[in-house]
């Protein structure tokens, strides 16, 4: 009895795993990635932060606006600033203000400020964009490779079931009298190799499938299943956009150069107000304030109320001022060194990106040349090789041919079959590629 309760206990634990286990397409890990991944996050982050500074470069031109107000307590010989007169003894005061002030012009300071910040918020949004561009390459070749993988094994278990299938005929055959014991162990022995052959597969295939889980930043712990892709001969043998074409619209959309773009933008902006900060600043300033002294008597020796204090006490000021730059101990001098040398450095970094753009545009365009090219060899062959796999393998039933002779056939039968998954999945995995630098691989939110 206990032996039955443990076996259907471990029955259901075995059918409640098998439940648990999620099935993930391509899409969904994508998606999975794209929520998940920290660089993404942290761009997104540092994209706030540029998007509050470019609020707050607007609100630079706002006049500042303070008050204060204080209550003081002091004891012994002083100035009272209220009554106007030097006391000895214990004084209690206290007043009030109001200011305000407004930069009416700074030498372009606050313009150029907001144009710069503006800048580099952009330059961080597209940032976001080239770091969801970054993550989807890697998912999809990270996906396609457990997949090829996975494609790679079944070819092979295949190839095992057929040698199995070849080794069971000659066991009769030789128990019949009609076999050698030497073919027998022949196929026995490729039955080994297949074997270790699978088993190193399968090895392959949880390596795959566990780097694909760390990128989706998923519990490894629990099951998964990736679906595969099946393309179509039509996706297969589409012909191919010329080169220029593909160029110019990753060059369009790419992210990293526009945001290098709008970095130099921005660098060229700091230097347009370097250049203007030796200009003189003008702002004006008013203010409200009044005080009260417990010092200031009526005539009657008693301290005369705060309404009245606050009234007689009251004063208002306004000011313009004029501030002209004549030495900064070579500051802007400095400043503007610096922003042109940050200018040149943007130039480079733009440059930069182009050229690494350029680089992945045309090694994925000509990798996806070679897959096609490749892929329309190895389906012609595989008809060739599995024809000539089934005329070896009747001929060697038959005896008319050697079994060295027949596993070279069965070994170009299986290679052309890996050969041509792989060049399959190859063709998809550049043309997603090629989807992700002109932006046809849509991002979120688009």
């Amino acid at each position: 009895m206990k032996r039955i309760f443990t076996i259907a206990l471990l029955a259901i634990l075995s059918t409640s795993v098998s439940f648990a286990q999620q099935v993930l397409t391509l899409e969904e890990c994508i998606d999975i990635a794209l929520q998940n991944n920290l660089d993404i996050k942290r761009a997104k982050n540092n994209a706030e932060i540029a998007r509050a500074n470019f609020t707050q470069s607007k609100f630079n031109f706002l006049p500042s606006l303070s008050a204060s107000a204080s209550h003081n307590w002091f004891e012994g010989l002083s100035f009272d600033q209220t009554s106007g007169g030097l006391v000895n003894t214990t004084t209690l005061s206290g007043g009030g203000s109001i200011g305000a002030g407004l930069t009416i012009f700074d030498g372009f300071s606050n313009v150029f400020g907001m144009q710069q910040a503006k800048a580099n918020y952009q330059a961080a949004e597209e940032a976001v964009k080239g770091s969801v561009q970054a993550t989807q390459a890697s998912i999809i070749a990270s996906f396609l490779q457990v997949i090829t993988t996975r494609e790679s094994l079944k070819i092979n278990e295949e190839t095992k079931s057929l040698l199995q299938e070849q080794l069971e005929r000659e066991e009769k055959r030789e128990r019949a009298g009609v076999g050698n014991m030497e073919q027998v162990y022949n196929f026995r022995s490729q039955i080994a190799q297949q074997e270790l052959t699978i088993v190193n597969l399968k090895n392959n295939l949880e390596t795959a499938q566990l780097t694909l889980i760390q990128l989706l930043l998923l519990d490894p712990t629990n099951e998964y299943d990736f679906q595969g892709i099946t393309p179509t001969d039509a996706e297969l043998d589409e012909e191919l956009e010329a080169y220029n074409s593909v160029y110019e619209r990753s060059l369009d959309y790419s992210p990293s150069v526009r945001s290098a773009e709008l970095t130099l933008s921005a660098t060229e902006k700091s230097l347009q107000a370097a250049k203007f900060a030796w200009m003189p600043s003008l702002s004006l300033n008013a203010g409200y304030g009044t005080s009260w002294s417990s010092n200031v008597k009526a005539n009657d020796g008693s301290v005369v109320d705060l309404s009245t204090q606050f009234e007689n006490n009251a004063s208002k000021s306004a000011r313009f001022s004029l501030n002209i730059p004549l030495f900064t101990n070579f500051r802007n001098r400095t400043q503007l060194q610096t922003s042109k040398i940050q200018v040149l450095n943007s130039q480079l970094g733009l440059e930069q990106a182009r050229n690494t753009l350029t680089n992945q545009v045309q090694q994925a365009y000509l990798n996806l040349v070679n897959a096609k090219t490749t892929y329309a060899a190895a389906r012609e062959s595989k008809v060739n090789l599995d024809q000539s796999f089934e005329f070896a393998k009747t001929r060697y039933e038959n005896g008319t041919i050697d079994f060295v002779t027949y596993l070279q056939s069965l070994t170009a039968k299986n290679r052309g079959d890996l050969e041509l998954v792989r060049s399959k999945y190859q063709i998809l995995l550049r043309q997603f590629i090629l989807d992700i630098y002109t932006g046809e691989l849509q991002q979120p939110g688009n």
